[in-house]
């Protein structure tokens, strides 16, 4: 494989010794604000599941570590691990480590708390916005990561930090662990979405910890404030996003968030490396939330389950079957298709039946109370995070919408092709590299009203046409998007970051 700069990746040989016969297994700390079961707003907690636990099937001894969001000790299999003071910017401050397991293999999970911080109805914020402490929360929770590894005996060669609430680590680490840069960690900053940075006026920056010399362009300043992904994308050995598409259309503003030339600049350490799903999880011969299973040689299941869930959403049952499953944001262009639905001169066309679920900004989910209110019996809306209900959506669905103005990767359209729901996508990032159009989904000619309508016009279509139907059914649920040769990708990266130099030292 290759990256989307075209640069080949290390041997994949024996991934997790690189092909030198027995050793040490590679050891990996991954850094997530968000890991399902413990904490979810979207598919980074997915995504910071399963791909240690395919790393791990790999041989890799990774541990996770993350927040300790209110209700973590409720977890089964969660704990009280221990409790510990750590030096921070803001001087001596305990922590509260819980701790848990992931998977058969038991991949551990560090779960922390500084201090009750986190102890809130939300993860980030509520009523659409953000906490004002975040800089000062998420700066102790990095100071407590980075102290993790001496206090557990675990010696990390790798540090895979993800988003802009672990990206701090990366700067952070030459200052926490001093040693000889030989045997400090490589770095690794996945970036699943690149209009959440973590910007913050620079009235805080003594929180952080870093040094005034660290408030300069080629570091953590961005337009007269800091923001902490940036700081990652500048320090990191390698920056990684979630689809080669993406990877490109960030490179150029407006995608890149005012960071496009951050990210030039990072060249070949830049690369784009598909997300995968668990298809474990997502097995519709095998669900537990499918009052109906099935599988490619029983598609007659789906049909069924159609049937039963129509009548327990209280649709009328006739036409297409929508669904949607996304947060309710202006990323993922739900604005335009409530428009589309809500439009006068649409009203008598036939539109078909729309499950949706979602929550997120409070005036898109207005709009869609507003459509499901105007169509009784036809739309069935839940706001709201509820995993059963994503299930069903995706069992049950002929199609799923995904219109987003641009997607980094999306998992929601994978989780649909193994059910044989046909994802209608915007052909943006990872939607471009997921669904062959016409094989195993259909692209939007334009993410406009006029386009969308187009697209719930050739979906009818098709579904009235039950061969090609069928085929696509097939062809979609036979698409290979485990993470088992993903997790390999990335395992080749972390051997390529130990083989090179580091980017560069950062200033003190």
């Amino acid at each position: 494989m290759t990256g989307s700069t075209g640069r080949p990746l290390a041997s994949r040989k024996n991934p997790s010794t690189g092909g030198k016969g027995k050793e040490d297994p590679l050891q990996v700390f991954f850094l997530s604000s968000e890991v399902s079961p413990v904490a979810k707003t979207g598919g980074l907690a997915d995504v910071s599941r399963a791909l240690p636990l395919a790393l791990a099937a790999e041989g890799v001894d990774v541990r996770i570590g993350t927040v300790a969001f209110r209700g973590v000790d409720a977890l089964p299999g969660f704990s009280l691990r221990k409790t510990f003071a750590v030096q921070t910017a803001e001087g001596p401050h305990t922590f509260r480590l819980f701790e848990g397991t992931l998977g058969a293999g038991g991949v551990p999970v560090y779960a922390l708390d500084p201090g009750g911080l986190f102890d809130r109805p939300g993860l980030y914020g509520e009523g659409g916005g953000e906490y004002p402490d975040n800089l000062l929360r998420f700066s102790l929770w990095n100071y407590g990561l980075l102290a993790l590894p001496e206090i557990l005996g675990f010696s990390p060669r790798i540090l895979h930090a993800n988003d802009w609430q672990a990206a701090l680590s990366v700067p952070l680490l030459p200052h926490i662990q001093r040693e000889d840069l030989t045997r400090r960690p490589r770095t690794v900053l996945s970036v699943h979405n690149m209009a959440y940075q973590g910007v913050y006026p620079l009235s805080g920056w003594r929180m952080t910890g870093l040094p005034s010399s660290y408030n300069h362009f080629d570091a953590l300043e961005f337009h007269g404030q800091l923001s902490l992904l940036k700081g990652g994308i500048q320090f990191a050995d390698f920056v990684t996003t979630v689809s080669p598409s993406y990877r490109d259309e960030v490179l150029s503003e407006p995608e890149g968030f005012g960071l496009s030339g951050a990210l030039r600049h990072r060249g070949n350490r830049f690369v784009g490396l598909l997300n995968g799903i668990d298809e474990e999880e997502w097995n519709p011969g095998t669900d537990p939330h499918l009052p109906v299973k099935f599988t490619m040689e029983s598609l007659e299941g789906k049909e069924r389950l159609k049937s039963e869930m129509r009548a327990a959403w209280g649709l009328s049952g006739s036409g297409p079957l929508f669904g949607v499953v996304s947060r309710m944001a202006s990323q993922k262009g739900l604005g335009i298709l409530a428009r589309v639905l809500l439009s006068e001169r649409n009203r008598r066309k036939n539109l078909g039946e729309w499950v949706v679920l979602g929550s997120g900004d409070p005036e898109l989910e207005a709009l869609w109370r507003d459509v499901a209110a105007r169509y009784p019996g036809r739309v069935h809306l839940k706001t709201g995070f509820d995993e059963k209900l994503s299930h069903r959506i995706m069992g049950a669905c002929d199609f799923l919408f995904v219109p987003s103005v641009y997607e980094p990767c999306g998992l929601t359209q994978m989780y649909a092709m193994r059910y044989g729901t046909l994802p209608i996508v915007n052909p943006t990032g990872g939607l471009r590299d997921t669904i062959v159009p016409d094989r195993t989904g259909l692209w939007l000619s334009a993410l406009t009203e006029e386009g969308i309508l187009e697209g719930i016009v050739r979906a009818r279509d098709l579904l009235s046409r039950q061969k090609k139907m069928r085929e696509m059914r097939l062809l979609a649920m036979g698409v290979d998007s485990s993470w088992k040769g993903r997790a390999k990708d990335y395992i080749s990266l972390y051997r390529e970051a130990l083989a090179l130099p580091p980017w560069h030292l950062p200033r003190r």
